[in-house]
């Protein structure tokens, strides 16, 4: 029996704890389940009545249900609130119970997480009970939120979870979050969290998309066994160099679920797939059904406040002619100016056959711009309308750009400070404050008050009849 302590007792001293650890446990096995979805986008619920949120959650209980003695951890890849009307319409705060009500252990930072603000962020990270995390984001500013990795244990088994975001998110976001903070190459950040915490297992979740992601993590020198990608909103499924890098689609069609195995120090990935959404909910869990009466709390709230009818559509309206109504409507209310154009990324919904309220509006157009007049010269107005695909305006009389000529436009705050690589000279300019959903909104109702349905007055508004 001494010779026994004695031993391990050499053992601990010569080999050191973490050793010991391995000793004592070199034959337990662990199965890890990991649930994951990004770039949601508020989409808790579809204007067809299906509730994803509800959906989720009950897929997610069966999950775990069908997975004995597993450890589940349910993560996000971010953009979490920015999209749909009910999670528009209050800031993102549906969304962020429908998350806590999932259980989402964390989230990372998305380029669309500050669309509300600082303050709303650290509000529905407290309501979604989780923390938000970014290795290569700095910013004294955000430090009540956000961590760059965070330390999770499936049994003994210690699992770093570290996040990064995207090198394009000042390009593409004018949230003064992000404007303020430094955001430096990930794959060094990454590089530190995996030295310094010597975890069994390492996982990344990215706010990147998984082509330009692969690029970063094939150089880390400790690769990851899980890379959860996000931003395109692309599904990918790929194993590269002993990493699987896994992606959902955007708008929670589907989730994505990883199932690992850890025997001992060697951990593998035994299956990574896309699981689709499904459309019937069951409603037999008390979970379940609060997720529902929660979703139905702030779908009432919505219609109270945004259900507001502007106009009738006899069939749904495809993108390129909303985007030609939507800038051909800003023209039209400030008709002193030359132009008018928006940006294609900022679209996303479409027009659907039926009643077309307030908050149809506030779907396709989520984010918090406000209308700009300003001044440019003609060679910038050609290269601002090849960024715009069909959502752009000119006035009647204008039948060809002139280079060298100056041209009143009007616009949206976001692309007059250069977002989406526009060219405006921010200090020629007066910012509006003018919602740049106000125009359309106010050219639907004024049409259905003349008897007009949505066919025919986008009819006169782009062709003048």
């Amino acid at each position: 029996m001494l010779k026994k302590y004695w031993f391990l007792f050499l053992v601990f001293i010569f080999a050191g704890c973490s050793q010991i650890e391995g000793f004592f446990q070199k034959d337990e096995t662990s199965t890890i389940l990991l649930l994951y979805t990004n770039d949601e986008h508020g989409h808790i619920y579809e204007n067809d009545g299906w509730y994803k949120g509800v959906a989720l959650y009950e897929m997610w209980e069966e999950e775990e249900k069908n997975c004995k003695n597993c450890t589940v951890f349910r993560l996000s890849g971010g953009d979490n609130y920015t999209g749909t009307a009910v999670s528009t319409f209050v800031k993102g705060a549906s969304m962020a119970e429908i998350m806590g009500l999932l259980g989402y252990k964390l989230s990372a930072i998305g380029n669309h997480e500050f669309d509300f603000g600082r303050q709303e962020l650290f509000d529905n990270s407290r309501l979604a009970k989780m923390p938000y995390i970014c290795s290569n984001l700095f910013s004294k500013e955000m430090e009540p939120v956000l961590e760059p990795y965070t330390i999770q244990y499936a049994g003994s088994t210690k699992m770093l979870f570290v996040a990064a975001i995207t090198l394009d998110t000042k390009r593409i976001s004018r949230a003064p979050a992000f404007i303020e903070s430094d955001i430096t190459d990930p794959a060094s950040t990454l590089s530190q969290a995996i030295a310094k915490e010597n975890a069994g297992i390492n996982i990344v979740v990215a706010h990147e998309s998984y082509e330009n992601a692969k690029n970063w993590v094939e150089a880390l020198p400790q690769k990851p066994l899980v890379a959860f990608t996000a931003h395109d909103h692309k599904e990918a499924v790929k194993q590269i160099g002993g990493v699987f890098f896994v992606q959902n689609a955007g708008y929670l069609p589907s989730y994505a679920k990883v199932l690992i195995e850890k025997r001992g120090k060697e951990a593998k990935v035994v299956k990574a797939e896309i699981v689709p959404l499904k459309r019937d909910i069951a409603l037999k869990s008390e979970g379940s059904l609060k997720v529902k009466k929660t979703t139905d709390k702030y779908l009432e709230q919505l219609e109270k406040d945004a259900g507001e009818t502007l106009i009738f559509a006899e069939k749904p309206l495809d993108t390129r002619s909303l985007q030609k109504l939507f800038a051909c409507s800003m023209l039209e209310s400030f008709p002193d100016h030359d132009a008018a154009l928006s940006n294609p990324g900022g679209f996303r919904d479409t027009i659907k056959a039926g009643q077309i309220k307030k908050s149809d509006i506030l779907s396709i157009f989520p984010f918090e711009n406000f209308i700009v007049q300003t001044e440019i010269k003609g060679k910038d107005l050609i290269f601002d309308i090849s960024l715009s695909e069909n959502a752009w305006c000119t006035a009647k009389n204008i039948e060809k750009i002139d280079p060298e000529k100056i041209y009143k436009v009007v616009t949206t705050d976001f692309l007059f400070q250069g977002g989406d690589g526009y060219r405006f000279n921010s200090s020629q300019g007066v910012t509006t404050v003018v919602s740049w959903r106000t125009p359309l909104e106010k050219f639907l109702l004024e049409s259905s008050e003349k008897g007009l349905n949505l066919e025919r007055a986008f009819e006169k508004l782009t062709k003048g009849l």
